[in-house]
C-alpha cells in the first residue's frame, strides 16, 4: 500500500511538471480585430469615429495578460497619405480604443487612405491595416462681373469707338460656404452679341486687358445712321447658359436721307479662350 501511494504521488508530480512545461513551451500567435465603421464613407465636411482594436491570441490568454502585453509594446498608428488622424488611444484589457478623424475634404473627388497599425513588443509583432474613405465635397464657382456700365450704354449720334472695361472675378464655395474671391480669366465663358437692323456701321469684340481678370468690350459705331425700323444691339457673357453680364447698347438714329443705310442682322456666339 505504501509503495502504491508513493507511485501515485510520483506520477502526479511528473504530470504536473509536464503540464507546466507544455504551457511554457506554447507558441502564441497574435492578431487584431477591428470593430467600427470601415465601410461607409466619412462625411465630406469632416467627421470623427470611434474604433476598437481587440488583441486576439492563440492559445487564448486572459484580458489582464493581454493588457500587460499591449502596455509593454510600442504601438504606432499611421495614415498613409495623412488624410486621417488617430487620437485618444487607450488600452483597456485586451482592447485598444481610439478615435479617427478627418477634416473637411477640399476637393470634389472621394479620397481613400490606408490606416496602418504596428505593434512591436517582447512577445509579439503585429502589422495590420484597413482602408477608410471620405466623400468628395461640393465645390461651386460663381462668376462676378464689375463694370461702370452694368446694363446700358448709349453711343452718341455721331458714333465712334468706345471701350467698356470690365473686371471678372470668381467666387469659390465649398459645401455651400464662401471660401474666397479672386480675379480670373473668362476662359470657357461664352460671349454673345446680337445686332438687329444694322450693317457695317456696328461691330463689337472682347479682348483681355493687362491684369488678370481685366477685359475690354469694344463697341464700334463708325458713323451716324438712319434706317427703316427699329435697331437693337446687346452683348453678354454666359456661364453654363446663365447670364453673368448683359449690356444693352443704344445708338440713336440721325434723321436725313444722307445717313440712310441698308440693314442686316448679326448674331455672334463664341467660347472665350
Amino acid at each position: 500500500m505504501r509503495i502504491l501511494a508513493y507511485l501515485l504521488f510520483t506520477i502526479s508530480v511528473i504530470m504536473l511538471v509536464s503540464c507546466e512545461k507544455n504551457n511554457d513551451d506554447d507558441v502564441y500567435s497574435y492578431d487584431l480585430s477591428v470593430t467600427g465603421d470601415t465601410t461607409n464613407v466619412f462625411s465630406e465636411t469632416g467627421e470623427e469615429r470611434e474604433y476598437i482594436l481587440q488583441l486576439i491570441s492563440i492559445p487564448k490568454i486572459t484580458p489582464e495578460q493581454a493588457e500587460i502585453i499591449l502596455k509593454s509594446s510600442d504601438i504606432d498608428f499611421k495614415s498613409e497619405h495623412n488624410r486621417f488622424s488617430v487620437s485618444d488611444s487607450v488600452i483597456i484589457d485586451n482592447t485598444i480604443r481610439l478615435k479617427i478623424k478627418c477634416n473637411e475634404n477640399i476637393v470634389s473627388d472621394t479620397i481613400a487612405d490606408r490606416i496602418d497599425i504596428v505593434i512591436v513588443g517582447p512577445d509579439l509583432t503585429i502589422n495590420t491595416s484597413f482602408y477608410l474613405s471620405q466623400a468628395g465635397s461640393d465645390i461651386r464657382y460663381e462668376y462676378k462681373i464689375v463694370s461702370e456700365y452694368m446694363s446700358d450704354f448709349t453711343i452718341p449720334n455721331e458714333g465712334g469707338v468706345f471701350k467698356i472695361p470690365i473686371k471678372c472675378s470668381r467666387i469659390k464655395y465649398l459645401n455651400s460656404k464662401y471660401v474666397l474671391e479672386e480675379p480670373c480669366s473668362l476662359s470657357g465663358i461664352r460671349y454673345k452679341s446680337s445686332i438687329v437692323n444694322a450693317a457695317w456701321v456696328h461691330r463689337d469684340r472682347i479682348y483681355s486687358g493687362v491684369n488678370p481678370g481685366d477685359y475690354v468690350i469694344e463697341l464700334n459705331a463708325s458713323q451716324p445712321f438712319n434706317i427703316d425700323g427699329k435697331f437693337s444691339w446687346w452683348v453678354g457673357l454666359f456661364s453654363n447658359n446663365i447670364s453673368i453680364y448683359n449690356l444693352n447698347i443704344f445708338h440713336n438714329q440721325t434723321p436725313g436721307e444722307e445717313y440712310f443705310i441698308g440693314t442686316s442682322s448679326f448674331f455672334k456666339s463664341e467660347i472665350l479662350q
